[in-house]
């Protein structure tokens, strides 16, 4: 495949210099206006030999540009990284045998291992070192691990993850990584605190030209076209603006060659292939969690209810085992267009990392590790529940726990209510009953319009009159005798949803309903309204919504 073309230009120890280089220059630069305006007032009256009203406004206006610069850069206290830490901490006695992984590729990458691990609900890892003076003087380490890397990950895949980050250890990247985060830190404090006093004078400018005009009209004259701005404050945020732009390019251009670096790392040490496959499933695993926990495990959140303990997070690992949900994973592919990397972002783009890796030389251990890395826990569903009750917000506890099955028909059956609140509003707004016999009367009684009127309308339904706001609302209220229909059914336990890992979940009609209740919805709103093919749908079913 070839040798990847080395990179050209500064190297990364360069440009490493220069971000710690420009962060001092963000200081000096702040000293200099600092400085410079007071030096220019001293200047001023040593020339002119005397102070007067003059004078003293123009250092008035000077210290009027230098005190934002001096308070928010040199007097202000930033907030510190307090590097809080996070998930659940998991000891050598709990789990032997992931310690014993993470031990054996600190050890193959030749950096001192992590003094704690914690598992977090995030597709992540990261390292993390309590370092002083900026990154100079070493400390204890720390290494966070997903759960979703652990369920969706093979332990080759995991390897080259964990030697990814190490790799950022023997590449003393944690201890840069202390220089440039201070650096971003006091750059974007300046930034926000300068932009923060600026909309407060904006806002003081605006209220007293809204007075003045108020003065000016009850006065019969022309109000002024003045404008509020933000004073020097808004001028010093935009010079901080573009110093803090060069400073992030480089900064963040010098983290860009340390993935890369890292990226090495742990191809030589999990095998090329582990590597490339690793990365390539990274954002798909991203986007399968963040599936499954809006359409899996939190579906029943509203209704007061939540998946078994250990299935918040485990259940993961059902619908990445589903052979339809694994052939959709498969079919997602990388986004290859590099137009748009952000130069600001301190990642490469992925596809570039799987070229580069793809580019070094066949390792053959392409079969290496090829097991599920969720065998590293013990006791994984009991470990897995121990990570709920850290990471979950304290509402969790107040829901009710329940498997799969019954927490789909439950929240489905909560949806379907919550969908049929507009007509069962509309109705009992209508002096009739909340339900879907009393639709039926109604629509036998020539009020279908009447009713249609009281639902929720779009705009373009809201702007149709005549036939065409009668045809924009047929599908409308069709839609809601539908839902209605079907809530009597569930309700009444003559429907159900079905739970699949392959698809959302399946309703379930009585025999017999599939193709008749199309045309049965279809008569019922007609021109010329006939209820009597539903009516007889849902007495054959069970339920007898006799007409009045």
């Amino acid at each position: 495949m070839g040798t990847p073309a080395r990179p050209t230009g500064m190297s990364t120890a360069g440009r490493a210099a220069l971000a710690v280089a420009m962060l001092v220059g963000f200081y000096l630069l702040a000293a200099g206006i600092v400085l410079g305006v007071l030096g220019l007032d001293i200047a001023l009256v040593v020339e002119t030999g005397r102070f007067n009203a003059l004078i003293g406004k123009v250092v008035l206006v000077s210290l009027a540009f230098a005190y934002p610069v001096l308070r928010v850069v040199f007097l202000t206290r930033r907030p510190r990284e307090r590097g809080e830490a996070h998930g659940l901490l998991v000891t050598r006695a709990q789990q032997p045998e992931l310690w014993a992984r993470v031990d054996r590729i600190a050890e193959r990458t030749g950096v001192r291992g992590p003094a704690e691990i914690r598992l977090i609900p995030e597709v992540n890892a990261g390292v993390r070192e309590e370092t002083r003076l900026l990154g100079l003087i070493p400390g204890k380490r720390h290494l966070v691990i997903g759960a979703p890397l652990l369920i969706g990950l093979t332990e080759a895949e995991l390897d080259s993850v964990l030697a990814h980050e190490f790799g950022h250890y023997s590449n003393r990247d944690v201890r840069l990584a202390g220089v440039t985060v201070a650096g971003r830190t006091a750059i974007l404090h300046t930034i926000e605190s300068l932009h923060a006093r600026a909309d407060g004078h904006q806002a003081e400018q605006e209220a007293e030209l809204r007075a003045k005009a108020a003065k000016r009209l009850a006065k019969g004259k022309k109000v002024s076209d003045e404008e509020a701005g933000g004073g020097v404050d808004r001028v010093l945020a935009k010079l901080f603006t573009q110093y803090a732009k060069l400073y992030f390019r480089v900064s963040e251009s010098v983290s860009r060659r340390q993935e890369f670096a890292a990226d090495r790392s742990a191809a030589a040490i999990a095998g090329r292939d582990a590597t490339a496959a690793a990365l390539r499933r990274l954002p798909l695993l991203a986007a399968a969690e963040d599936f499954y926990l809006h359409r899996y495990a939190t579906i029943g959140w509203s209704a007061g209810l939540l998946p078994m303990p250990g299935q918040v997070y485990g259940g993961l690992a059902e619908l990445l085992a589903d052979p339809k949900r694994r052939q959709e994973l498969a079919e997602l592919t990388l986004d290859q267009d590099e137009d748009q990397a952000d130069p600001y972002d301190s990642h490469p783009p992925i596809a570039q990392r799987v070229a580069a890796i793809e580019a070094l030389p066949e390792d053959g251990r392409a079969a290496e590790g090829s097991g599920s890395a969720l065998v590293l826990l013990r006791e994984a569903e009991r470990t897995l529940a121990d990570l709920e009750s850290v990471s979950l917000v304290p509402e969790a506890a107040t829901k009710r726990r329940v498997e799969w099955p019954e927490l789909v028909q439950t929240a489905c059956l909560a949806d379907c209510r919550e969908d049929c609140q507009p007509v069962l509003t509309a109705l009992t707004s209508a002096g009739l009953p909340g339900t879907v016999e009393a639709l039926l009367d109604a629509i036998d009684a020539g009020r279908t319009w009447e009713l249609a009127g009281r639902l929720p309308r779009d705009e373009r339904t809201t702007a149709a009159t005549g036939l065409a706001a009668r045809e924009a609302a047929r599908p409308v209220f069709r839609g809601s005798l539908a839902r209605l229909t079907v809530l009597a059914l569930a309700e009444s336990g003559l429907a159900h949803w079905e739970f699949s890992w392959s698809t959302a979940a399946v309703l379930h009609l009585p025999d017999g309903w599939d193709e008749a209740f199309t045309s049965a919805l279809d008569a019922a709103v007609a021109d010329a309204p006939d209820t009597a093919p539903l009516r007889t749908l849902l007495t054959t079913a069970g339920l007898t919504p006799a007409a009045h």
